[in-house]
Formats: C-alpha cells, sequence, structure tokens
C-alpha cells in the first residue's frame, strides 16, 4: 500500500482497476489534506474520474485486438503492457456517436518517461480494436474530449539537459508552444489545424530564437542552454499543426536557423519527428 500511495501521489492518477477499499483510501490519500477535501482540477484525472470504470467482472469478459492484430484479453494485455504500473481502464464516448471507446492510460517509468494513452474502439460485444496510441506527450484530456499532446518530454534532451530551457525574461521573449491538440473520431485521431495567428506566433518565435549569438554545444556536457530544444518544439508545433509536410517544415528551419550546425540539428530533429511519428496514431 506504501508503494500505490507514493504512486498515485507522484503521478496524480486515480487508478480504476483497485478494490472498493483500496479506492476509497487513495481518495483519501490524494486529495484530504488538514481533514478538508481539495476538489481534483487536472482535467485527464477528472476524466478518468468520471467515465465509466470497469470491474474485475468486466475486464475478464473483454477481448482486444492489439497493434499487431493479435486477439487477447484485456486482463491479459494490461498485464503485459503495464506490468510495472497499473493502468487505469475506462469506458468513455470519444466522439459522441453512442458508441464507447475504451480508453488505458498508464506510465511506463524510467526517467522523465512516459504517459502512454490507449484508444480501443468498439467493433462488437466486450470487443474491442487498437485505434490510436499515444506516447511520451504528457497528454491532457479536458472536459470536451479534446487531447493536447505535448511535445517537452520527447525533444527533452534535445541539445541540452532534460531540465534545461531557453530563459529569457524580456517582454519580447518567444511565447512558449509546446503542444498540439486533436480530437478522437470514428477510430482516427485527427489534428487541429493550425490557424494563421499559431503560424505568425511560431515564425515570430523562430526569429527571436535565431537572432542570438551562436552558442557552440559545450564540448564536455554536449548540451546548450536550450536554444535547440526551444527552436525544435516549435517546428514540431508547425509540422504536426500544418499538414505535416516535412519540406515545408525544413524551409522554415532553413529561413530562420542560419548557425553553421544548421546540418546536424535538422538531422537530429528529423529523426525525432520521425520517433514521434512511428510511437504515435496522429
Amino acid at each position: 500500500m506504501k508503494k500505490l500511495r507514493f504512486l498515485l501521489i507522484a503521478s496524480g492518477i486515480f487508478l480504476s482497476h483497485f478494490t472498493k477499499a483500496q479506492v476509497q483510501d487513495s481518495v483519501f490519500v490524494m486529495y484530504q489534506r488538514d481533514s478538508a477535501v481539495i476538489p481534483e482540477t487536472d482535467p485527464t484525472v477528472l476524466f478518468f474520474q468520471e467515465n465509466e470504470r470497469l470491474t474485475d467482472a468486466q475486464i475478464a469478459k473483454i477481448a482486444v485486438i492489439t497493434r499487431t492484430g493479435k486477439t487477447q484479453k484485456l486482463s491479459v494485455f494490461a498485464k503485459a503492457m503495464f506490468e510495472d504500473y497499473p493502468a487505469d481502464i475506462v469506458l468513455a464516448d470519444l466522439d459522441n456517436d453512442g458508441r464507447k471507446e475504451l480508453v488505458i492510460y498508464s506510465h511506463t517509468g524510467g526517467a522523465h518517461c512516459c504517459d502512454e494513452i490507449f484508444v480501443l474502439k468498439n467493433i462488437g460485444v466486450n470487443k474491442y480494436q487498437h485505434a490510436v496510441r499515444l506516447f511520451g506527450g504528457h497528454t491532457v484530456i479536458d472536459k470536451d474530449k479534446v487531447f493536447e499532446y505535448s511535445f517537452t518530454e520527447n525533444f527533452g534532451y534535445f541539445f541540452t539537459c532534460y531540465a534545461c530551457g531557453y530563459a529569457d525574461t524580456s517582454d519580447e521573449a518567444p511565447i512558449p508552444l509546446t503542444s498540439v491538440k486533436m480530437k478522437y473520431n470514428k477510430g482516427k485521431m485527427s489534428l487541429i489545424p493550425g490557424d494563421a495567428e499559431l503560424k505568425s506566433t511560431i515564425n515570430d518565435n523562430l526569429a527571436k530564437l535565431c537572432e542570438k549569438p551562436y552558442q557552440a554545444i559545450d564540448p564536455d556536457l554536449m548540451q546548450d542552454e536550450g536554444q535547440r530544444k526551444e527552436v525544435a518544439i516549435n517546428l514540431a508545433v508547425y509540422y504536426f499543426s500544418f499538414g505535416k509536410n516535412l519540406l515545408q517544415t525544413q524551409q522554415l528551419f532553413n529561413k530562420y536557423y542560419k548557425y553553421p550546425d544548421a546540418k546536424k540539428v535538422w538531422t537530429a530533429f528529423a529523426q525525432n519527428l520521425q520517433s514521434i511519428r512511428n510511437a504515435n496514431g496522429f
């Protein structure tokens, strides 16, 4: 129970498949302070609290078809995929079509990693098929069932340390951009397109980030102070918000990033981008 309490406090995730007594105890640990109950405000936690939780009996009846096409019991799938950290499992109608999707959350563990969300579509009585996986994105699910996926984890060590970030406290500092939004519909996760204002903000941010004097990578630490990470995250937001066009994204990079290590930085960015695409279903 001590391990469970630590996990709940650390992750902020309310786990669905414990016994009633365990759940009540977990709520007490998470939300009670000096005998006053503190309402939960994290939208993702609320999503899993407010949607239909599955009992052990329900879980035992459900079969799932995995990403690789393999059919197995949900209980077996959950145990294999989330052996080290328990999964939170609910049914929720994500696209308001009257059929509830199976939504699973877990955390993979490890340093600075990683949220993992699966969405499986209903294809029959107690049968669900893999539709979407979101991995490593600090994903937020809001009250309107919009998924907001952040790139901070994916580019955490992009030529810098995980905790390092571009620092600018001036009034003219770049506007922080870290994420894209998407909606689930009919078995697919569709990105919400960016608008003219977002495109203008990204261009403005890149111009400001790339007008600074060239900062070489520290040869011992192989890190800078977060500038390249900030450039990469802005480019990732652009790529996924405006049609996933790699050529246009590279043209944007070339327009602003004029430093001598441009080829090296672009190659690393493109590799990270491919890793995001391989791991996710959007």
